[in-house]
């Protein structure tokens, strides 16, 4: 008799929890996000977001930018020439031209006597560039949109690079060695 209880117990379990999931009734308002605001705000800090004025703009400014799974976007100007890239280490010449979203400059290679040299893909230069850089042949040319996760974090770089500033770059890879 205590056997058939408990199944017929486990069968109405069962049946309820089918009709709750089958129904959605406990789903979330907002699937893919965590119920738990522990979770949500942990979720943030692995994969950041732009904010959606700067979503908006980088929409209306640059509707062709191509974006990589890290978050760099860019825009190819000129393909360069050949098929070699820089590799992790190298000596890379480079002119630039640094500007915030709303345009306000902020750095070119010219106001520092000409083309920039530093080494690649050492943590020499902020993660978009090192990024964009080892993905570039001779004399190619872009324009980069480094999202702030990817520039100078959620500081900035006061008093000229605001806290999570996403920043534009036009460049030019001249030669790396």
């Amino acid at each position: 008799m205590r056997s058939k209880f408990y199944l017929v117990l486990l069968g109405v379990v069962l049946l309820t929890l089918a009709i709750v999931v089958r129904s959605g009734m406990l789903a979330s308002k907002n699937p893919g996000e965590p119920i738990n605001s522990a979770m949500r705000a942990a979720m943030a800090e692995t994969s950041p977001q732009l904010s959606s004025a700067d979503a908006g703009l980088i929409r209306k400014d640059f509707p062709t930018a191509y974006t990589t799974k890290s978050g760099l976007m860019y825009m190819e100007h000129d393909p360069g020439v050949g098929k070699a890239t820089p590799r992790i280490g190298d000596t890379i010449v480079v002119n630039y031209f640094g500007r915030l979203l709303d345009g306000t400059p902020f750095d070119n290679s010219s106001a520092h006597g000409g083309p920039f040299r530093v080494q690649v893909g050492v943590g020499k230069v902020i993660p978009g560039w090192d990024e964009a850089f080892l993905t570039m042949p001779r004399g190619a040319k872009r324009t980069l949109i480094i999202p702030y996760w990817l520039g100078y974090g959620d500081a900035g770089n006061p008093p000229t690079i605001p806290p999570r500033a996403t920043l534009v770059f036009d460049v030019e890879l001249v030669d790396f060695h």
